[in-house]
């Protein structure tokens, strides 16, 4: 199995004041990047809400708003949370990497209405058992 963590275009360094934002690759598969592109071209709102939260969250140790990131309601999922395009459809799956303490990994998507949100927080607590067991 392989690991990587790759950058996203649109958060640059100069927005990650606080965190690193990176996508989780694994086994080359990049479901987050994958996302990006499709809402860019599908949902351009959606993709520049999202990038914007991005940024936000690289920017503060945490974000409090609830418009923008929530954190899973159900604790078997442990510490996972989603970035949200408010008004729209997307949301991106993410979690800290508290042992690093400058990552927020970002490691699939959801789009409200369109599947299991509860599925999706699982897979994202997944990824980051493989990841926290796997590091880069």
């Amino acid at each position: 199995m392989t690991i990587e963590l790759l950058e996203i275009a649109g958060v640059e360094p100069r927005h990650e004041t606080v965190w690193k934002v990176r996508a989780l690759v694994v086994d080359r598969r990049d479901p987050v990047r994958t996302a990006l592109l499709r809402w860019k071209r599908e949902h351009p709102d959606d993709y520049r809400a999202i990038l914007k939260v991005m940024r936000l969250a690289a920017q503060h140790r945490r974000v409090l708003n609830p418009k923008q990131v929530k954190k899973t309601s159900n604790p078997e999922h442990g510490d996972v949370y989603e970035m949200i395009a408010y008004t729209g459809v997307a949301r991106m799956m993410f979690f800290y990497d508290e042992f690093d303490a400058t990552l927020i990994i970002c490691t699939n998507e959801y789009e409200k209405g369109r599947g299991n949100q509860d599925a999706a927080f699982q897979r994202c607590a997944t990824f980051r058992g493989l990841y926290e067991n796997n590091r880069p």
